[in-house]
């Protein structure tokens, strides 16, 4: 059994479609894209995975996450989903971080959620977030444990946003852009900082991204998105191979040229 499968997910608002019967599915430790440009219904789809949509958009169709059905469960079901068996990477972590709480703090909070549910000794807290830090490449983790997210750089604010959704080590990790708000150089380290933390921790991945070229280097398998609705999917590549759909054949000239201008091979 797939540990996500959405099945002819509708999203929408004010009579307006969003999104519009899209289905796929992961399997536990399968790696899969979402890719599609702005407004295509990325986002909306992971918040819809998470329970997490604006009331005034609604969900319908299905999705089955860790075997519990998640539209239109009570929010205390989602509460528990949310960490165990899913996590979220959002866009800016500086805008998903809280600005007045230092941030060995803010990964404490969900890592006290797993240690009510596991067990974990309250005394080993600040020991379980100093490690995390350090498995997310954080240089010096005692100073920035101490920190507040305006006094580190993006990168270590998005490093400390990875390690808050391990914390409650989900089997299932979304990764909304996680690398738009980041400079190129940056952008590199925390795609290979994901690959490697995916890999050893043995997580499903749930790429979400704009970039073709991005999400290739990360996923097995693609879907991509366009005015809410998937207009192709399969393995990645087939999909940058030999795409079927006009919109993705766009998509993959455009990376290629894009290479090809600064002399990458494609």
């Amino acid at each position: 059994m797939s540990l996500l499968t959405v099945e002819g997910l509708k999203i929408s608002t004010d009579g307006r479609a969003l999104v519009s019967d899209l289905s796929f599915a992961v399997g536990a430790g399968e790696r899969m894209g979402l890719i599609g440009e702005s407004g295509s219904g990325k986002s909306l789809t992971a918040m819809a995975i998470t329970g997490l949509l604006p009331r005034n958009i609604s969900a319908r169709g299905s999705i089955t996450l860790d075997g519990q059905q998640v539209i239109g469960a009570p929010e205390r079901n989602l509460g528990q989903l949310r960490g165990s068996a899913t996590a979220v990477i959002f866009q800016e972590p500086l805008t998903a971080l809280d600005p007045l709480t230092r941030l060995g703090r803010q990964i404490e909070e969900p890592l006290r959620r797993r240690y009510r549910r596991d067990g974990l000794d309250p005394k080993t807290v600040k020991h379980e977030v100093l490690a995390l830090m350090e498995r997310v490449a954080l240089p010096q983790p005692e100073r920035i444990a101490a920190a507040y997210p305006y006094e580190v750089s993006g990168g270590q604010r998005q490093r400390v946003a990875i390690a808050m959704a391990l914390a409650c080590r989900p089997k299932l990790l979304i990764a909304d852009e996680p690398t738009t708000a980041l400079d190129v150089t940056t952008q590199a380290e925390i795609l290979k900082l994901l690959d490697s933390l995916v890999r050893d921790l043995g997580m499903a991945l749930l790429f979400i991204s704009h970039d073709l070229p991005v999400v290739a280097n990360v996923v097995d398998r693609l879907t991509v998105l366009r005015n809410g609705k998937a207009v192709e999917q399969g393995p990645v590549r087939d999909v940058l191979g030999a795409p079927k759909n006009p919109y993705t054949k766009t998509l993959v000239e455009a990376a290629r040229a894009f290479d090809q201008a600064l002399g990458r091979t494609p």
